[in-house]
């Protein structure tokens, strides 16, 4: 009977240790565009769960550079942004982002986010998208933790009020990183 006391406390131990060792997804909302949209915050467009996706697919050193990589891009990227050099920027996107925020349906879609229609902006091009949306809202942001979808694909977050961000969606072209919009 003794025996099976100090197996049952054994089994008690473990299971209370292996269930601490484990960790928690990170939890995370979709964040109501009304409690982050303003003059210069991110934009509603980039608020999602973060997606808990393996990121084994890049090994911890080739992360590690990924991450320092889109740090020094997001400096660059936020000096472009503040000075609203748009043809600059431009050279910074994927040919899918560019055809995505040209199309007039995406545009006309944006155009109905809450502070565009408080101030009757409506988005007619790429260059429009830029200079109501972007330099509003990125030219400051910081990152915070990367999610690897794929060797070439990456999302950069930021963390607002504790929760999770999209800042950008990346993807490496001819072994440099862009701006790319995933259409998945």
């Amino acid at each position: 009977m003794r025996n099976i006391y100090i197996f049952l406390t054994i089994s008690i131990i473990l299971t209370a240790l292996f269930s601490c060792a484990t960790q928690e997804p990170l939890e995370t909302e979709v964040i109501p565009p009304e409690k982050i949209v303003q003059e210069s915050t991110i934009t509603p467009e980039v608020v999602e769960k973060v997606e808990e996706k393996p990121s084994n697919t890049l090994n911890e050193s080739e992360i590690q550079k990924a991450e320092t990589d889109i740090s020094e891009l997001i400096q660059e990227l936020n000096e472009l942004i503040a000075s609203k050099n748009f043809n600059e920027w431009k050279n910074y996107l994927s040919a899918d982002y560019i055809e995505y925020y040209s199309d007039p349906d995406v545009l006309k879609e944006k155009s109905q986010s809450p502070l565009l229609t408080k101030y009757k902006i409506v988005l007619r091009s790429l260059e429009d998208y830029f200079n109501y949306v972007v330099v509003g809202s990125r030219q400051n942001v910081q990152l915070d933790e990367i999610k690897a979808l794929d060797r070439d694909r990456i999302k950069a977050y930021m963390f607002i009020n504790n929760k999770a961000v999209i800042i950008y969606e990346l993807i490496r072209i001819d072994n440099n990183w862009k701006i790319g919009k995933f259409l998945e």
